[in-house]
């Protein structure tokens, strides 16, 4: 039986889709076919025309001052292409795109993001057929793309569920049916993520794709380029395990990426940062009470269940960064050879990551071992 919650989350995702629509559909740089261009001049290395196409197309300060966040975003999309592409052969962009930071910040001034693109930006802001701005216009990367786009409005619904989740009471019947709802939901992420790892080379996502998400200076400062990583995935671990998880190495992680998450991700995120995950919640109450009841024994059953879930999607999620990496070319680590993540880091952090998930999986497995059999001898 579908909750109430549930159909407020479809109703949330729609909403969230219609806005990735909108920003989609605009043109404000009336860049539809000049960003056509882009692929050929990143083939021949043409720094002279990414440049003179990125001077052409930013707007001047009136304009930027006159756009809405919608508009903002579409041209932050726009812009990012170009600044990639100048980045990955080897020119920092603001040190030859006259009143670039001040268009920039302009930008995220209305659109409450960095002053740069993001995953966001790159994907389910990204148009598609005939207008989609790509770096290669090759089909690994129209791929890349689509693979993030199918897996964002599930996980967004997932993380939803585990909002509801945190204000549903193990007692009640409904806890388990939302854990269902959570693991169902998942499984679509999981297809963005098989998509990948089906139809983008890993060669060719590091030798070439990687290049082009590199961070860029802008403010005194390092902005992230677009990655896998600012997927709100860590949100859902928030909500699940680690929003109480004292590691260090993980909490400077997660804190990395926040500014680069949609607005609504990042309230979520803030809004549990240091309370008791549900993990916690469910570990504390099978502690606290001497025997449990069937519902709430149902409860931690079906939270582990989600834990399981999880667990056996980071194997998965790391051989794919493993094998992405391994095709880095070998020999000096240049420009054009690198072993790190467009974020900074390499993918030792996702096995730092999947032993922090495993020993929170195993904490309350160990509860729910402890309790089998106790539900259905005192009953519901």
């Amino acid at each position: 039986m579908e909750t109430a919650f549930a159909k407020q989350s479809v109703r949330s995702v729609e909403t969230t889709s219609r806005e990735n629509q909108r920003i989609a559909s605009l043109d404000p740089l009336r860049g539809d076919a000049l960003m056509q261009n882009v692929p050929v001049f990143n083939r021949k290395k043409d720094i002279i025309q990414l440049v003179l196409l990125l001077v052409d197309l930013l707007p001047t300060h009136n304009e930027a001052e006159a756009f809405d966040a919608y508009e903002a975003n579409a041209a932050v999309r726009d812009i990012g292409i170009l600044i990639g592409s100048v980045k990955r052969h080897g020119v920092e962009p603001v040190n030859v795109i006259p009143h670039l930071e001040e268009k920039m910040n302009l930008l995220a001034a209305k659109n409450g993001l960095p002053p740069r693109d993001t995953l966001l930006h790159y994907t389910i802001w990204n148009p598609t057929n005939h207008r989609r701005r790509t770096y290669t216009g090759t089909d690994d990367e129209s791929y890349l793309i689509d693979s993030v786009v199918v897996a964002m409005d599930p996980l967004v619904a997932a993380i939803g569920l585990l909002e509801q989740l945190h204000r549903t009471p193990m007692q009640s019947p409904g806890y388990a049916g939302i854990c269902g709802e959570v693991q169902q939901v998942f499984g679509k992420v999981v297809e963005g993520v098989v998509m990948a790892r089906r139809f983008v080379s890993p060669a060719y996502f590091a030798n070439e794709l990687r290049l082009y998400f590199d961070p860029i200076h802008l403010n005194s400062r390092t902005y992230l380029g677009p990655g896998a990583v600012e997927m709100p995935m860590f949100v859902f671990d928030h909500l699940l395990w680690s929003s109480d998880c004292p590691d260090a190495e993980y909490r400077t992680f997660k804190e990395t990426y926040v500014p680069y998450l949609h607005h609504d991700m990042r309230r979520t995120y803030r809004a549990f940062d240091g309370k008791a995950s549900l993990v916690t919640q469910a570990c504390r109450h099978a502690d606290e009470c001497g025997q449990l009841s069937q519902a709430v024994y149902e409860s931690l059953k079906a939270l582990a269940g989600c834990c399981r879930m999880l667990k056996s999607f980071r194997m998965p999620h790391k051989k794919i960064a493993d094998e992405a990496y391994a095709h880095t070319r070998s020999g000096q680590e240049d420009a054009n050879q690198r072993t790190h993540g467009s974020g900074g880091y390499s993918t030792e952090i996702l096995s730092h990551l999947i032993e922090l998930t495993r020993q929170t999986n195993e904490a309350l497995e160990m509860r729910l071992r402890r309790h089998a059999g106790e539900a259905y001898a005192i009953g519901g």
